[in-house]
């Protein structure tokens, strides 16, 4: 599998916000990635950048993105610049 691997999307209706089902749903994401052979998974966000780094993720700057992130639409267009750019080694 790709030695990395990029999270598009996680929500959660704001009815079951703070039960832990984002934490459950984000746990599970990370174990795919680990079963697909993903050592190190990336992610943008504009809202949650607190809710990761408690996570385990860490902010770094968007120059040290692989090519395989870099190329992708989230990165290259969708992403506002002022998206926190974020990894986390699983």
């Amino acid at each position: 599998g790709p030695p990395c691997g990029l999270l598009r999307s996680l929500a959660v209706d704001a009815s079951s916000r703070s039960s832990g089902l984002g934490s459950e749903l984000l746990a599970t994401a990370e174990r795919h990635a680990r079963d697909m052979g993903v050592s190190a998974l990336y992610l943008l966000t504009t809202t949650a950048e607190a809710y990761f780094a408690k996570r385990g993720y860490s902010r770094i700057s968007r120059s040290e993105a692989p090519p395989f992130i870099s190329a992708s639409a989230e990165f290259a267009n969708l992403c506002p610049a002022s998206a926190a750019f974020m990894v986390k080694q699983l």
